[in-house]
Formats: C-alpha cells, structure tokens, sequence
C-alpha cells in the first residue's frame, strides 16, 4: 500500500495524548520487550508533571521516589558538590532520569532543574509496588530492563572513569 505524506501527516496531528505519551515511552529501553498493554498498565500508574523555568525537579541529598520521562521540555542535571554547579547531562523530549530510585530509596546524587517550560511523566517507587503486585509478569520484564540500563550505564562510567585515571597517571609520568 502506497503512503501518502499528506495522510501521514495528519493521522499524526490526530494522535492522542496518550497514543504521544505511549509513542514516546515505546522508545525508551527500560520498556524494551513490554507489550502495549503492559505499555498502557505502567502508562496508568504514571502522573503528569509541569515544570516551569528554573523550577528544580529534585535537589540532590533529597529522597529518591522515582523517575521522569520528558514529554517536552528540557532538563538539566547538575552537581554541586564542590561549590560550584557542574552540568552532568543535558536531556530533552524522550529521555528519561532517576530511574534508579524506583529499586532504592537513597538521597539523590544530583540535582535536575527544568530548562524552560516542561512536561513529564512521574514514575514513582509506590507505583511500581501497584505493578509488582497485581502483574508480576510485567514487573518482572521492567525490573530486568532497568538492571539492563543501569548496567549500561555503570559500564559506560567505568570506562569514563578508566579514561581518565589514564590520563592522570600519564599526567603524573611526565612530571616524574
């Protein structure tokens, strides 16, 4: 069947909210392998959240109760442990953050502040208990993803982090 742009372009104005929301969230990889109605259950557990320019989303050394997928916006994660602010990521539409409190409840190891206007999805610790208890198959499939994403994420920082001993020790071979 041939595809018209034109057709194409306005069965895509004439997507829902939800079906948006459901569009972007097939394309993040803690839901990797999750059916769309399993999409749909974890979607239902979700609350929508607007942040305004500046407004901090979470500050770290606060409790970690879940994550957020943005919907539109920008959100800038930062440190400031040595007394001054240094950016850690730079995230916008479709990317996701804090997913590592949905399995531990330990303070924040950063801070996120809203780059402008945003909207995003809250995926909180007591949702996902809502999950846990009523589809233990889903749950399953989700909580392998982020052990999935998160030891993606702890590869690529050892590697950072490799790198940059690297350095350092040839920083330190020069000056010997």
């Amino acid at each position: 069947m041939r595809s018209f742009p034109l057709w194409d372009a306005i069965r895509k104005d004439q997507e829902s909210p939800l079906q948006k929301e459901l569009a972007v969230m097939r394309e993040i990889p803690l839901f990797d392998s999750i059916p769309q109605k399993g999409l749909r259950v974890i979607r239902d557990q979700c609350h929508m959240r607007q942040f305004k320019d500046g407004e901090h989303i979470f500050r770290a050394t606060e409790p970690g109760v879940g994550m957020y997928i943005i919907l539109e916006g920008r959100v800038r994660v930062y440190s400031a442990r040595s007394g001054r602010e240094e950016t850690l990521a730079e995230l916008e539409h479709g990317d996701f953050f804090g997913e590592l409190a949905l399995l531990e409840e330990t303070p924040r190891t950063a801070s996120a502040v809203s780059d402008g206007y945003s909207r995003m999805l809250g995926f909180f610790r007591p949702d996902l208990d809502v999950i846990i208890k009523r589809n233990p198959r889903l749950s399953n499939l989700l909580l392998l993803n982020i052990a999935r994403v998160t030891g993606r994420r702890l590869i690529t920082t050892t590697e950072i982090l490799d790198h940059a001993l690297k350095e350092l020790n040839q920083l330190r071979e020069k000056e010997q």
